[in-house]
């Protein structure tokens, strides 16, 4: 489209214009007919913002824009000149900064020309850009009737601003009848054509003088001479203007409404404002205003000057439930009731709800935005206004849902005005409007029985789970109870202890079976809330209602718990219940919970990208869990884009958008999806961005299949807190524009005597305690490698006739590999990196070099150089890990509501995971750390993931880092997931960084197949798949006696096979209550006086990763309110002999844990499947399958009928995760062809349905 600006300049002088005024253009169209445009619509009382995005910092900024005259309400600083309709500004912190003043000036040539059909203004400044040529806007509008969106930036060449507008005022106006009409917002029209006088209106000027004038029609020939007169002075020859009903009504820059006529030689000489005044009569007069340079001004204050004002249908009640009247409104019709009184039958009553009456009533029914309007059959001028349109409904505190229209004409006694007053009840048929009651001050009562006003019935379910029958998700919230303890919430003088979906651990002043507890302050409790597990589903919001004990003398205390969505902390944060009381002295409570499981699915990408030069962009802090970014549109309306960053949108009742979408359109109650999370931010032409994309069906005739959103960012360092602006929709793609700092590149930073600080996080790096020594490290053949830290060798490594901070032995030479440097430099990813130059002669012109790249490994790992490469024969790598590249290692587990993830146990300290594919290609990979350093491997120290091609001798090359570890694990439906982001540049698309999936999936039988490739985007982000134990859930087992089902072996396992009594210090441990000491209990206590204190007996056990969780209380009285209890934690251990030993993990007041681990307990099964360790997809050919044996067939039909079932997805997932053994027989000796879907939900969110 740019290119096509470039030929509008050029052909300008050939293009034929007109120019009427500074907002009203005639040119001849291309069938050679007149085609008159009026830009008046566009003109605004504050100037149009358009965000510039250029390459050059001297050029982005924001564009001010004024259409029809020169630019107000601008600073100074902003735009220092007067006569300038385009200027541009940047600002800086708090300080704005004019780049170009004028950029199009009000004063000069402004010429209109068709291009293709379409308008486009060429609006020259005053700013010089090069020499003979001025900075010149070129706007191109596109004619649409549906649509009022504001300019946005096309792009910028040599000296030529391109912008482009979606707008009706694009549209070519109609000859006749658009004096005194004009098109607004939202399908709405001005009609002030009622205003129109039989005759004339007689108004007073200045000096005695008297004018005849009418609106909207010609003054009566008697009054005026000559034909049609506009306007004329009483006892004038001539008129000032004639009436020309082609004229077109427009907007004025300062809100009103203006028309024009003109006297017989073409001149303006009449203007008249019109000016909204919703309680000015109907019929009202006009007043004079001026006399100047020929023209005469009048003024006209009038309701049906009034644009309408769009508000919301809907109310809440106190419960928070939605109630919404908007079945109710109509668009092009109304309701009409007759009044029942026998002296006022001829009385009509026409009713709209939260929206203006149609244009085909008598006149007074829609003047401006009224909504209701008293009518006589007989005498259709006779009508009288109720009321606008100004507010929605409301719910009284009596429980009334109640719509009211204010403002109406006025009553006979005029210190009234006439309203309107509904009251709508609950009915299950539609009764429509019924007068009730008209008052002495013009207060018309109706009552309204209608099903729109009963509350909607809400999805429920028992068990704390619900379906919600529009998106067929199932909430399942069970796992928010708290198996160990209850919730304390602390108030000023009382608290609250609170456990939802199961009761309180502690009975509620002796009552049991309590979800809610009141804790006054003289420690007197009131059970305000008893259990209850039947989950409602309405309109967006989970709840729960629960009655308790009375509050006051025959009141009953009640709590509506309600259930909100935030996605899950990465730092493994739990978030906490609020309680708090709806009134004083009231007994009505509410409690308000984020909860990541009151969360639909939905998706995250990584938030990072790179540039060229190395500078890393992170758009994450704009990323939100618990609210959304809004961006309103210039219409003023309640509507606007709701959207997050590299996640969806956070679902709530006020944000019920697709669970995928990144963006979507609130109009009204309809939510569109504008575009689905798909991609983390990228750089085109170094402007970042970010796109969601295969939105909601695209209706333009031009555009994409789906909808789309491009969000552009500007660097803005004092832009901390801002918001993103809506620009506008082209071709169903909407564009948004954020300035802020988090746009800002953050680069490579150097620091001096080996130390650097971390911009972020404000952490200082030392790496001195490395230097004064020489350090040591070898190749595969023996070549050796002295190394020393920001100094020089020692004397007894002095190498070559140089002074060396790192030097080369081999058996034939020594060679100096660079000098010292103590600038320490912080990549991203967080590696340290040292460059030592100027070692020996290496080529013509070149000299030796090294980079030793430090970073934070495994703990445990081994720390010290580790030479990688050589590159070009004359740079050395070495990787170094060490504790003092380390400021805070990311957790490889993830806890929520007692419930944890660890993958530690996966961490590699000796060697890398490999995922070897026949191509040649090897993937590389650590858990949560950088990769083990290895020979001849060059991924970037500190990359977790890595991807490289083998060589016939072993050599690695085209090496890519697939991210560096920086989150910790998430917790997922299946298991866990862990991304690594920030890679290297994405081959195919070089303003994508690469990164990695990982899905760990759980596998009950232990089985631990390391990672298994499964695909590769085209953004380059490389999933893998991973099945372990680790991250199965718990499982509650049945106990029997002293025997535990464990329902993954499907067999009992007798807790006698580790023996009887066993010593752990002070502790006596015998699993089935048998022994000597601890009096039938399993475990107990010695104290020093040699007494036992008994800490329980079986209770219950908990299959959990790779331990069976025994759980024991009931013990003896350890503190006030407080009895003993203790866990043993049953492991496996296939080098233990025999049973093994328990030993004390943790001791807190009355509680024990210990950890007891034996080949006993092992729960891997030789009969277990075993999966591959990574292998190609391998496709079933249809010929081989008469060949495979019987089980494999099995195989075929029971994969096929899981297929079928999950068409009823619901139940399937339900039968997975509660039964899943039912499909792990299932599974076939390699992966699957097809791909895996990508999945980021809550665990706890999918775990059941």
């Amino acid at each position: 489209m740019l290119a096509r600006f470039v030929l509008l300049a050029a052909g300008v002088a050939c293009a034929a214009t007109a120019v009427s005024s500074h907002c009203l253009y005639t040119i001849t169209g291309d069938n050679g007919d007149p085609q008159t445009y009026d830009f008046s619509s566009l003109a605004t009382i504050d100037p149009w913002t358009v965000p510039i995005v250029s390459d050059s910092t001297q050029k982005s900024g924001t564009l001010f824009l004024s259409v029809c005259g020169p630019l107000k309400g601008l600073t100074k600083a902003q735009c220092p000149d007067e006569d300038a309709s385009g200027c541009l500004a940047r600002k800086d912190g708090d300080q704005w900064r004019t780049l170009v003043p004028s950029a199009a000036a009000a004063t000069a040539n402004t010429t209109l020309v068709l291009r293709d059909g379409t308008p486009v203004l060429i609006m020259p400044g005053h700013t010089p850009c090069e020499p003979g040529r001025n900075y010149t806007i070129i706007l191109e509008l596109l004619c649409n009737q549906d649509k009022v969106l504001a300019p946005f930036f096309l792009g910028l060449t040599g000296c030529e601003i391109a912008l482009g507008w979606i707008t009706a005022a694009a549209c070519p106006t109609t000859k006749t009848g658009r004096a005194c009409s004009l098109a607004a917002s939202g399908g709405y029209w001005f009609d002030l054509y009622p205003l129109a006088n039989d005759t004339a209106y007689r108004v007073a000027g200045t000096d005695g003088r008297q004018f005849y004038l009418n609106l909207c029609a010609p003054v009566a020939g008697r009054f005026c001479p000559g034909q049609k007169a506009a306007a004329c002075e009483v006892k004038a020859k001539t008129s000032l203007a004639r009436f020309d009903d082609s004229v077109t009504l427009r907007h004025a820059p300062n809100g009103y409404l203006v028309s024009t006529q003109r006297s017989d030689n073409g001149s303006v000489t009449l203007e008249i404002r019109y000016y909204c005044d919703q309680l000015a009569p109907l019929r009202t007069q006009p007043k004079f205003i001026k006399q100047d340079n020929g023209i005469t001004y009048f003024a006209v204050h009038s309701p049906y000057a009034c644009p309408p004002v769009p508000v919301d249908c809907v109310a809440y009640t106190r419960q928070g439930v939605k109630i919404d009247l908007s079945p109710l409104r109509k668009t092009n019709s109304y309701w009409t009731v007759r009044d029942p009184r026998s002296n006022y039958t001829h009385q009509l009553y026409y009713i709209n709800v939260c929206a203006p009456l149609p244009r085909s009533l008598p006149s007074p029914c829609h003047a401006g935005n009224v909504g209701a309007c008293i009518s006589n059959s007989n005498r259709s001028d006779l009508a009288q206004p109720l009321g606008a349109v100004e507010h929605p409904p409301r719910v009284t505190k009596d429980g009334d849902l109640i719509l009211t229209y204010r403002d109406g004409s006025l009553c006979p006694d005029p210190k009234n005005r006439r309203k309107i007053h509904i009251n709508f009840k609950c009915h299950d048929v539609e009764r429509g409007p019924e007068f009730l009651v008209a008052s002495d001050d013009c207060v018309y009562s109706f009552m309204w029985l209608t099903p729109a006003a009963c509350e909607p019935k809400p999805d429920q379910g028992d068990n704390c789970r619900v379906l919600d029958s529009r998106m067929l998700y199932s909430f399942d919230l069970r796992s928010i109870y708290n198996k160990m303890n209850d919730y304390e919430v602390q108030m000023e003088s009382y608290s609250y202890r609170v456990n939802l979906c199961g009761p309180l651990h502690k009975p509620c002043n002796n009552v049991k079976n309590v979800n809610v507890c009141l804790v006054l302050k003289n420690g007197t409790e009131i059970a305000i809330g008893m259990r209850n597990d039947r989950l409602e589903y309405s309109d967006g919001r989970l709840s729960l209602r629960l009655t308790g004990q009375e509050c006051l003398p025959g009141v009953k205390s009640s709590v509506t718990a309600i259930l909100a969505c935030e996605h899950i902390d990465p730092d493994g944060g739990v978030t906490q219940p609020h309680v708090f009381a709806s009134g004083a002295g009231d007994c009505n409570y509410y409690l308000v919970w984020n909860h990541p499981r009151a969360c639909p699915p939905y998706k995250e990408v990584p938030c990072t990208v790179q540039s060229e030069d190395g500078a890393l962009y992170d758009l994450s802090p704009l990323s939100r869990r618990s609210i959304n970014h809004m961006a309103r549109t210039r219409l003023g309306n309640p509507s606007g884009v709701l959207l997050n960053v590299c996640r969806s949108v956070v679902f709530n009742r006020d944000a019920n958008c697709e669970s995928t979408s990144g963006a979507c359109l609130r109009e009204g109650d309809k939510f569109i999806n504008l575009g689905n999370v798909q991609t983390g931010p990228t750089l085109d032409r170094n402007v970042l961005k970010l796109h969601y994309k295969e939105g909601a069906l695209c209706h333009a005739p031009q555009g994409p299949v789906h909808v789309t959103t491009t969000i552009t960012f500007l660097c803005d360092e004092g832009a901390i807190e801002s918001q993103p602006e809506y620009l506008g929709e082209f071709q169903c793609d909407h564009a948004l524009f954020w300035r802020t700092s988090a746009a800002c590149p953050q680069r490579p930073v150097s620091g001096h005597n080996c130390s650097v600080l971390n911009p972020s996080s404000k952490f200082r790096f030392d790496l001195s305690p490395l230097a004064g020594q020489d350090h040591e490290t070898t190749d595969d053949f023996d070549n050796k490698f002295v190394l020393a830290v920001c100094s020089d060798l020692s004397s007894t490594n002095k190498c070559s006739n140089i002074t060396s901070a790192a030097c080369l032995t081999t058996k034939t030479e020594e060679l100096s590999l660079g000098r010292s440097s103590s600038e320490l430099r912080f990549l991203h990813g967080g590696t340290l990196e040292l460059r030592y130059k100027g070692g020996d002669a290496c080529g013509v012109g070149r000299t030796r070099e090294t980079i030793i790249e430090f970073f934070c490994g495994a703990e445990g790992s081994l720390e010290g150089p580790r030479f990688v490469e050589t590159l070009q024969g004359c740079i050395t790598i070495i990787h170094w890990h060490t504790r003092l590249a380390c400021e805070q290692p990311v957790a490889c587990s993830n806890s929520l509501l007692g419930l944890q993830t660890d993958l530690s146990p996966l961490i590699r300290v000796t060697q890398n995971y490999r995922a070897e594919l026949p191509d040649g290609r090897i993937y590389f990979l650590n858990v949560c750390r950088p990769l083990v350093p290895q020979s001849k491997l060059n991924c970037g120290a500190g990359a977790a993931a890595c991807v490289a091609r083998k060589l016939a001798g072993g050599k690695m090359v085209e090496e890519l880092s697939l991210g560096y570890a920086s989150t910790s694990p998430t917790m997922t439906a299946d298991g866990a997931l862990l991304i690594y982001s920030g890679g290297s540049a994405c081959p195919r698309r070089p303003s994508v960084n690469a990164s990695t999936r990982i899905d760990f999936i759980c596998d009950p039988y232990g089985v631990n197949s390391g990672p298994i490739f499964d695909k590769e985007s085209p953004e380059c982000q490389y999933s893998f798949i991973w099945h372990t134990s680790l991250v199965c859930g718990p499982e509650e087992e049945e106990v029997n006696g002293c025997k535990v089902y464990v329902s993954q072996l499907k067999r009992f396992l007798s807790l006698d096979s580790l023996g009887g009594q066993v010593e752990v210090g002070k502790y006596t441990i015998d699993l089935c209550g048998r022994g000597r000491d601890c009096s039938g209990n399993a475990v107990c206590q010695r104290s020093a006086e040699g007494t036992w204190a008994s800490y329980g007996i079986l209770q219950k056990a908990v299959l959990y990763g790779d331990y069976l969780k025994l759980y024991f209380g009931g013990g003896a009285t350890c503190m006030t309110n407080k009895t003993y209890g203790a866990e043993v934690w049953l492991g496996c251990d296939s080098k233990s002999n025999g049973t093994g030993a328990p030993r004390l993990l943790m001791e807190r007041p009355c509680y024990a844990i210990f950890e007891w681990k034996s080949d006993a307990l092992c729960l891997q099964r030789n009969a277990s499947p075993t999966l591959p360790t990574s292998q190609p997809d391998i496709p079933v050919e249809p010929a081989l399958q008469d060949a495979m044996p019987a089980s494999h067939s099995f195989a075929v039909a029971s994969l096929v009928l899981c297929s079928i079932f999950t068409v009823a997805a619901v139940i399937v997932i339900f039968v997975r995760r509660r039964y899943p053994l039912l499909c792990l027989s299932w599974r076939f000796p390699w992966p699957s062809s097809a791909s895996h879907t990508q999945v980021h939900y809550s665990r706890e969110t999918l775990s059941t349905y």
